[in-house]
């Protein structure tokens, strides 16, 4: 027959035998928890993807040629940068110049940019995010036609 002291040994002995189970297990289960998470993690990174004009730059391109209304009476001409946000939902909002030109043509950059269609929002993570975009326009002589400056585009 077991004393009470070795009794109470295999029960302690059991006991700790059993906890020290519990916090490997639970150690496996947060490393196996972290390790899923560091996967996702790098998949969703693979996502990210900055925000773009329907059909990238050369549409983008194409559409301010075919859109740009410059005025004819128009005595100056150079490029204009604006500011704007493309919102997670593609809509355009908070135009602004970054760099104007003049009044008149400041104006008329900035409406014609309000113009555009939707954008493809950028990603972040794998999901959809607003982003800041500074877009030059530039304004040439009517014989040359408006454009967008070549990969001057940028976003934040």
């Amino acid at each position: 027959m077991l004393s009470l002291t070795q009794n109470y040994n295999i029960k302690t002995k059991q006991f700790v035998t059993i906890l020290i189970g519990g916090f490997l297990l639970l150690a496996l289960s947060i490393n196996g928890t972290a390790k899923e998470n560091s996967i996702n993690t790098a998949f969703n990174q693979t996502k990210d993807k900055k925000a773009q004009f329907p059909g990238g730059k050369a549409e983008l391109k194409k559409w301010l040629k075919e859109n740009m209304d410059y005025p004819e009476d128009a005595k100056r001409y150079g490029t204009v940068v604006v500011d704007f946000t493309v919102k997670k939902n593609g809509k355009l909002a908070d135009f602004r110049i970054h760099k104007g030109v003049n009044d008149q043509l400041d104006v008329l950059a900035v409406e014609i940019l309000r113009g555009m269609p939707k954008w493809e929002p950028a990603m972040k993570g794998g999901k959809e995010v607003d982003s800041k975009i500074q877009l030059p326009v530039k304004f040439v002589p009517i014989s040359e036609k408006g454009s967008l400056n070549e990969d001057e585009e940028t976003e934040d």
